[in-house]
């Protein structure tokens, strides 16, 4: 099951163009027709997307969590794999949801709190022995790259080894170059 969640980076204006309806979890976007284009205009004016759930602007990094990625966390200690990704344009705060702010505890990411989260309630289970495997891939401009590599010095993300997506013979896929720490 594939959970779909759209964080609203806050904004200094809001464009009227923009409709958000957090109860019904849904965004619109109304772009006006262009009048140029004369009287048979068969331009979309309205464009509307739906989420699992939306975390408005004023959300805080802890709620981001307990609604997007805590049940992948639970799910992997119940031996579920789990994946949360965070898509979108550059500088859109991608990076503040999955790592956060280093300033104030306060504003750790996703990253962090599963971590905490995990190793917490491994401790609490000792009746069950588990092995932690981490890996950290960023995918910019097609290319994918791993973030823990610990052999390399790196000024650019495009100084890091390309991670690359193969397939043995079995079907199953693997990520070369991309460790698992």
């Amino acid at each position: 099951h594939i959970n779909i969640f759209l964080r609203v980076r806050p904004s200094k204006r809001t464009s009227p163009k923009f409709a958000l309806d957090q109860g019904d979890a849904r965004v619109a976007y109304h772009i006006p027709r262009d009048e140029l284009a004369g009287y048979v205009n068969n331009q979309r004016e309205t464009y509307e997307f739906r989420f699992n759930g939306i975390l408005p602007p004023e959300a805080k990094q802890d709620e981001v969590f307990e609604r997007v990625a805590r049940p992948a966390v639970q799910g992997a200690l119940e031996g579920i794999n789990g994946t949360v990704v965070a898509y979108g344009q550059t500088g859109c705060g991608k990076a503040v949801t999955i790592t956060g702010g280093a300033e104030r505890y306060v504003d750790r990411g996703i990253i962090p709190r599963a971590l905490s989260v995990l190793f917490e309630e491994m401790g609490k289970r000792s009746d069950t022995s588990y092995t932690v495997g981490v890996s950290y891939l960023e995918i910019y401009q097609d290319y994918g790259y791993d973030l823990l590599d610990p052999e390399h010095e790196v000024k650019r993300i495009e100084d890091l080894p390309k991670v690359s997506v193969q397939e043995d013979e079995a079907g199953a896929l693997h990520m070369r170059n991309l460790g698992i720490h």
